[in-house]
């Protein structure tokens, strides 16, 4: 039996989050964790961009819960901020598709600041100038992570399926 386009849409992009997940969960040593780049985040980004259909706040939300449990936070902090910067890249996704990619980069640094901001004002530890450091290094590589990404989507030949069109009544 032949797959079909959504069901491959769908295990390709649980593929991506979950890789994008166990990147989160790499050890690092003490002085390069602060430069981890937000990971989940940026595959988030690229999917409700490149297939808004398939990835939705309610997807946002699911994976940011699941982070809120693997990554030991209070939970709802990350599914919040997962699912607010799902919903502004879907409100925008038609205008974010055409920018160039310097300036998707400045969008996704804005994106990461606001998912970033929500989890530094709702911790409890001291926080130095190095806490914003994910932020940088999730905008330096957001044309690493479009062109990795987007070439999966195009090798899988995954496709944006629309809405069936009605038939229009002419009166």
């Amino acid at each position: 039996m032949a797959t079909t386009a959504e069901s491959r849409n769908g295990v390709v992009i649980i593929l991506t989050l979950i890789v994008a997940t166990l990147l989160m969960l790499v050890p690092l040593p003490e002085t390069a964790r602060y430069f981890r780049p937000e990971w989940v985040v940026l595959t988030l980004v690229y999917w409700a961009m490149a297939l808004p259909h398939r990835v939705s706040i309610g997807v946002g939300w699911l994976v940011g819960l699941l982070m809120d449990v693997t990554m030991g936070g209070t939970l709802g902090i990350m599914a919040f901020s997962y699912a607010f910067a799902v919903y502004l890249i879907a409100r925008f996704h038609l205008q974010l598709r055409q920018y160039p990619l310097w300036q998707q980069a400045l969008t996704i640094l804005s994106v990461v600041v606001v998912v970033h901001l929500v989890s530094v004002v709702t911790s409890k530890t001291e926080s130095t100038w190095l806490i914003w450091m994910p932020v940088l290094t999730s905008t330096l590589l957001w044309p690493v992570m479009f062109a990795t990404l987007r070439k999966i989507r195009r090798t899988l030949s995954l496709i944006h399926i629309s809405e069936p069109t009605r038939p229009r009544l002419i009166s």
